[in-house]
């Protein structure tokens, strides 16, 4: 069968099971409670689904790939271990977060720190950080399509747009239904890929032998050419200085320690049992599937030392698939890129939606809003987002991993501290949560500015070696214990 035929039956296949799965959300939803957390009544098994499909997006499946491919296992530290450690902290988060009857994490923090407007905030840093993140997802897909269906990238994120705002229409019931389908082609997908790779380059040991000699530009307008061993090296031979690397950790691992995405399917499990267990069985699966990237990402780089018709580590993987080890399953792969896309996007539209609809419009302006009205809101603002990130992904960022800690960032210098000090310090105050969460964020922005423009005219080569989220998270915590502190014995002396 002729490779475009052969491509267009897999896409066909998939989109057709997506509007299966996807429309039995809107016959299960009735109210707010049902669209946002499934009436908190998700099972192990969905639970699982969900949470593993939503984990795995874009930036794992082609931004850790591609990197991995340029700069070799130094990707591992800057990603991979701070996202695990980011999880096994919502365990310590599931543990209380259970306790409260919520439907978003911004409203914790009014029920904990008796504020409204502090809601609001929370919905606010939601509304801005999603859009740009759904850039993600929609780049992703858009690069997929374009090696699938040989057409450009801009009629390509036409397609994930469609898609994501028809699952995430039907609500959570839809997005976990949808879920469970992404994450099987996910984990047959990065298997079958990573069969074809190791069989190719003659099986994990030789893989590595030949990755240690590489010394090439993985691709032409790459700005390193890889030193030899660098594949190996944690710090990729000096690519990737260290201060960065660890200091990444604030961006991916924190920032995923508290995410409301995650935290969301905490509050949507069944009970907190079911949560423990759905992060602790999720886990176990992801580490299997990340083993199957690192050898698709080295083993890539193996077979094709530098790949002369790409211009981003994205492109690695759906060029490698369909170019390098084409076979009768490329398609199935490729699809299977394109479902951790919007797997992830459309989980991120729908807390997109509450955040503005639930946490700041009916919070501070429509608390009495009729419920049909209010799920039309929903749908509404799904659309309006959806479009919103879809023009901004015409020109999106140039690395998907790397603009993906910028982001998780935003969480660990906002939500972080406020989430998880409220949660286990009796003395935590609604003036320290405030400034703790203003404070992080102002100062994780005049880091990146500095990065990026050079201000104050600092040496830009020391402020490299530094995750903007790490300034940010010190000034969020020193902030959040002082002003809690002063406050607390303030409000204690007047009683």
């Amino acid at each position: 069968m002729n490779k475009s035929i052969m491509y267009l039956v897999y896409f066909t296949l998939y989109t057709l099971m997506l509007l299966w799965f996807g429309k039995s959300g809107f016959k299960k939803t009735n109210n707010i409670r049902d669209f946002f957390v499934a009436e908190n009544s998700l099972g192990l098994a969905a639970s699982v689904f969900t949470f593993t499909a939503t984990w795995f997006s874009s930036a794992s499946m082609q931004g850790l790939t591609g990197t991995l491919f340029a700069y070799g296992y130094s990707a591992v530290l800057y990603s991979v271990i701070g996202w695990f450690f980011g999880a096994a902290l919502l365990v310590v988060m599931a543990d209380k977060l259970k306790y409260y009857d919520i439907l978003t994490v911004p409203e914790y923090f009014k029920y904990r720190y008796d504020s409204k407007y502090m809601q609001a905030l929370g919905g606010l840093v939601i509304v801005l950080s999603y859009i740009f993140y759904i850039i993600i997802q929609i780049r992703g897909f858009g690069i997929v399509m374009s090696e699938l269906l040989d057409i450009h990238y801009s009629i390509s994120i036409f397609l994930v747009y469609l898609f994501i705002v028809y699952t995430t229409f039907g609500g959570l019931y839809s997005v976990a239904k949808t879920d469970g389908l992404n994450f099987v082609l996910i984990l047959i997908g990065t298997v079958f890929a990573t069969f074809m790779i190791l069989k190719d380059v003659g099986g994990i040991t030789l893989m590595h032998k030949k990755a240690a000699i590489i010394a090439t530009k993985p691709f032409p307008n790459f700005p390193y050419k890889t030193i030899e061993g660098g594949l190996l090296d944690p710090f990729a031979n000096g690519l990737q200085p260290p201060m960065i690397m660890i200091t990444a950790f604030f961006g991916w691992g924190l920032g995923l320690a508290s995410n409301p995405q995650y935290a969301l399917r905490i509050i949507s499990a069944k009970n907190k049992k079911v949560s423990i267990k759905m992060i602790c069985l999720s886990v176990f699966i992801l580490s299997i599937i990340y083993v199957n990237i690192f050898i698709i990402g080295i083993g890539s780089r193996v077979l094709a030392p530098t790949v002369e018709n790409i211009s981003s580590v994205d492109e690695i993987f759906p060029y490698i698939i369909n170019n390098v080890i084409y076979s009768k399953l490329s398609g199935l792969i490729l699809i299977s890129i394109a479902a951790a896309a919007i797997s992830t996007a459309n989980s991120q539209l729908l807390i997109l939606a509450s955040g503005f609809s639930y946490d700041i419009y009916k919070n501070l302006i429509n608390p009495e809003i009729d419920e049909e009205k209010f799920l039309n809101l929903n749908r509404l603002l799904i659309f309006i987002a959806g479009t919103i990130s879809l023009i901004m992904s015409i020109k999106p960022p140039s690395s998907l991993l790397v603009f993906g800690a910028y982001i998780w960032g935003i969480f660990s210098v906002t939500f972080l501290i406020p989430l998880y000090g409220g949660l286990y310090w009796k003395k935590a105050t609604k003036e320290g949560a405030i400034y703790s969460f203003v404070g992080g964020a102002l100062t994780m922005i005049l880091f990146y500015l500095i990065n990026k423009y050079k201000y104050l005219s600092l040496d830009i080569s020391i402020n490299r070696m530094i995750h903007p989220a790490f300034p940010g998270f010190l000034a969020s915590l020193i902030l959040f214990y002082v002003i809690s502190k002063i406050t607390y014995k303030k409000e204690s002396d007047l009683k």
